[in-house]
């Protein structure tokens, strides 16, 4: 790099403090995403995005990819998502044995029936 730029100076600090990070990539500039502000990563129309509280990040990579590198706090919640379970608020019952999980940022995603049981085992349900 040419000249130490603010996010090259997050890049660096995330970096030593050891936190997990994956590169996303908004207005065509490559951004460190700490998977601790990560509320759920989703594949939609064969491109992969990772959601924090306020922003959306273009990811390279499949989701089965992704799924492979990240921590126990993740799980996959449908065939195009995969969420941080640390960022849910609540849970309730829906339709066709399916779950509403309610976000922190009050966002709901659908569990779908066949993922039901491991968001049941993660949360001592």
């Amino acid at each position: 790099a040419s000249e130490m730029t603010e996010s090259i100076k997050t890049a660096v600090a995330l970096l030593e403090n050891g936190e997990n990070i994956i590169i996303g990539i908004k207005d065509d500039i490559k951004v460190p995403v700490r998977m601790n502000d990560i509320y759920y990563i989703e594949s939609v129309d064969e491109r992969t995005y990772a959601y924090t509280k306020n922003d959306c990040y273009a990811l390279r990579g499949k989701l089965y990819e992704l799924e492979e590198t990240l921590d126990f706090r993740f799980f996959r919640c449908s065939k195009s998502m995969i969420l941080n379970s640390r960022k849910i608020k609540n849970v309730r019952s829906g339709d066709n044995a399916r779950m509403n999980a309610t976000l922190l940022n009050d966002e709901v995603i659908v569990i779908s029936r066949s993922y039901v049981k491991d968001l049941k085992k993660r949360l001592g349900l």
